[in-house]
């Protein structure tokens, strides 16, 4: 669980920091940042399901992939959805999230000021190293709060792994779900904890992002 987190919450970043660059640099910035953050408001479950229908061995991009002679059948489709790499949660967590990530980063970007990377292109700084010695440090305590907040998101997220990782390993609170349904009462014990070590972690990373992001502000 830990592992499809941090895989998700690094994706997401990745994307977010590229896709905030180049909407900075961008001359319809106002209209591309408003279709970057269509999906905001859509919520994960939507999105689960949109991965689902569009990346299993029966989905979309299967049968136009056997469709274009490209697969002999849509079974010959990629495993992508409840796989053991979880590529399916992680494809809906990067959609859904690196907007997220992104448009603090372009917030902490516009609050940038423009002469520092003229005094380092002066200096003779290519482009590479203005980005990594002026942009990256404006931007990195924007990234690390919003990196941390879906970290612990989708570290106690229960719908997407539910409906996209695989059944086995799966994460704590599939488990805990799923003691909770068990028919004999005292897996109900095991479900309580596994939920109270979820919520106690979550509320660790809560609390971090939140010290974080006032460090931000400041």
């Amino acid at each position: 669980m830990r592992i499809k987190a941090l895989a998700s919450t690094f994706t997401s970043s990745v994307l977010a920091v590229i896709c905030a660059l180049a909407l900075r640099r961008s001359r319809a910035r106002n209209t591309l940042t408003l279709i970057f953050g269509l999906n905001l408001p859509i919520p994960h479950t939507v999105g689960a399901i949109m991965v689902l229908l569009l990346f299993s061995q029966s989905g979309l991009i299967s049968r136009l992939t056997h469709a274009l002679g490209l697969t002999e059948n849509p079974a010959a489709f990629p495993v992508l959805i409840h796989d053991p790499f979880a590529i399916g949660v992680i494809l809906e967590y990067a959609w859904k999230e690196t907007p997220f990530i992104g448009l603090n980063i372009l917030a902490a970007l516009t609050g940038l000021e423009p002469g520092f990377e003229e005094v380092a292109q002066t200096l003779g700084a290519n482009r590479w190293r203005r980005v990594r010695h002026v942009i990256l440090p404006a931007v990195l305590p924007s990234l690390l709060a919003s990196s941390l907040l879906v970290f612990a998101f989708s570290f106690g997220s229960f719908e997407v792994p539910y409906l996209l990782a695989a059944t086995t390993p799966t994460t704590l609170p599939v488990l805990a779900f799923k003691a909770y349904q068990d028919s004999d009462l005292n897996s109900r014990s095991s479900a309580m904890a596994l939920s109270m070590i979820v919520a106690v972690i979550t509320s660790v990373l809560v609390f971090a992002y939140s010290r974080l992001w006032q460090r931000v502000r400041t």
